[in-house]
């Protein structure tokens, strides 16, 4: 278990509830991360320390389903060749007219038994899902990897805090260099309750999406004219789908997203040699202050 929190909570929690976990013969091993607070350094820690061939990441508003590592090693054994499987959340709201506009511009949609990831940095997940697929991109939340490709790879350390796209970038980069080796499995069910709890504020999420999913483009996508075009038509299309929203559902919130969203993008045109460079010091310097 590797501790982010800046207080001593997780700790005193893990001390008193060793003997049970000792009992039923569950070992954990707990660090304190002592770096940045960041999901991408703590989670490269855990590998460092870690035994086993396979390592299983989760986040923390995650319900399993009995059978679900089970499930997960099923397709390893099935398919020897796979470095990566992720299971399926079965609780997603999944709305087909919000889906086709998203589509247009690019934006995240679901599409049955398919899954990739597009030039926009937004991602196609593959729901409903019937079968076993092979994808080209993996939730971190949900999913487990061979060792020795997370060892290699690694998840990307300048990204701090929100780290959003984190996984994206990591799953991409492997199937990159060895396509048709990751897999998504609908036997391995879960329920994820998102919760806003413990998360940044709506203003910082928005600015840290939008740099790191700018810096991540630059880093994972080939820069030709037609993946560049995708990229600014998807931040046009993110502002429209907001806006529609808001007419629908008009709220200050609503309105304040835009905003933030706009705020966002001159903020990262402003920096975009840097982040074209893959320097983000500018950046995170301010969400480690």
């Amino acid at each position: 278990m590797i501790d982010n929190a800046n207080n001593l909570d997780t700790e005193n929690l893990v001390h008193k509830e060793a003997n049970r976990f000792h009992g039923k013969h569950i070992h954990i091993e707990y660090i304190k991360n002592g770096k940045s607070n960041s999901a991408t350094i703590a989670r490269n820690i855990g590998v460092k320390h870690s035994n086993g061939n396979f390592l299983l990441f989760l986040d923390d508003d995650v319900i399993l389903e009995n059978n679900f590592i089970g499930c997960i090693l099923d397709v390893f054994v099935k398919y020897p060749n796979a470095l990566g499987v992720q299971g399926y959340i079965i609780n997603k709201d999944t709305y087909r007219i919000y889906d086709y506009i998203r589509r247009i511009f690019f934006l995240s949609y679901s599409h049955k038994n398919f899954n990739k990831l597009l030039p926009s940095m937004q991602d196609v997940h593959a729901d409903p899902l019937t079968k076993i697929i092979s994808c080209q991109w993996l939730m971190s939340g949900c999913t487990c990897y061979r060792k020795e490709i997370i060892q290699r790879f690694k998840f990307d350390e300048n990204l701090y805090k929100y780290c959003s796209g984190d996984d994206a970038d990591l799953s991409y980069r492997i199937y990159k260099e060895y396509p048709n080796t990751l897999y998504q499995t609908p036997f391995a069910r879960l329920i994820h309750n998102t919760s806003d709890a413990g998360r940044a504020p709506k203003k910082e999420r928005i600015f840290t999406s939008q740099v790191y999913h700018t810096y991540l483009f630059y880093k994972d996508i080939p820069q030709n004219y037609s993946n560049k075009l995708i990229f600014v038509w998807s931040r046009f299309g993110y502002i429209i789908t907001k806006i529609l929203f808001s007419i629908l559902k008009p709220s200050k919130n609503n309105f304040l997203t835009i905003y933030y969203l706009v705020s966002a993008y001159l903020f990262c045109f402003q920096n975009l040699k840097a982040l074209k460079r893959g320097e983000l010091d500018f950046y995170t310097k301010n969400l480690l202050s």
